[in-house]
């Protein structure tokens, strides 16, 4: 039962948090949705600008949702650099923690912030993205945003932090 209310508090906080900044979206209502196959299966309209966004924390300190395109890997080295802390020190969370701790359904993370001590950080490689869609929370429901809009109202930085291509 705590889980219900805290899956559901994530959701209505994020969309409370975009109202506030005044930041339009639209949703996005589609069977539930866990991996980017899933996406590709269920969702495939969304593909297009979808964000893959991973939740971590950084040891005993501050959370961390690292956004990226779908398909991209984020390099842990490199986002660790650009929060300025030792790769050591940032860990990646379970689903059962995220859920637990943030209140994102598996499959439903997103770049905004349920709460203030969590910072958002996005790939340089959506620095010309236009529409982006990304996680509400749950995991039947995305959102979708501009990108300019998307990074002013959560305070974003723009960071390198994905895989080089071969």
């Amino acid at each position: 039962m705590i889980f219900q209310f805290v899956e559901t508090m994530a959701y209505e906080e994020i969309v409370s948090f975009l109202r506030k900044k005044g930041v339009s979206f639209k949703m996005h209502e589609h069977e539930p949705v866990i991996t980017i196959r899933d996406a590709e299966e269920k969702a495939p309209t969304l593909i297009d600008g979808l964000l893959k966004t991973v939740a971590f924390r950084i040891k005993d300190s501050f959370w961390v949702l690292a956004a990226v395109k779908c398909r991209d890997r984020i390099d842990y080295r490199r986002l660790a650099a650009a929060l300025g802390v030792n790769r050591r020190e940032l860990r990646s969370l379970s689903p059962e923690e995220v859920m637990r701790d943030l209140g994102y359904e598996v499959g439903g993370v997103g770049p905004v912030p349920p709460r203030g001590d969590v910072l958002t950080v996005f790939d340089e490689g959506l620095r010309s993205a236009k529409i982006v869609y990304f996680g509400s929370g749950k995991n039947t429901l995305t959102l979708e945003v501009e990108f300019d809009k998307l990074l002013a109202a959560t305070g974003g930085k723009l960071c390198p932090i994905v895989h080089d291509t071969p």
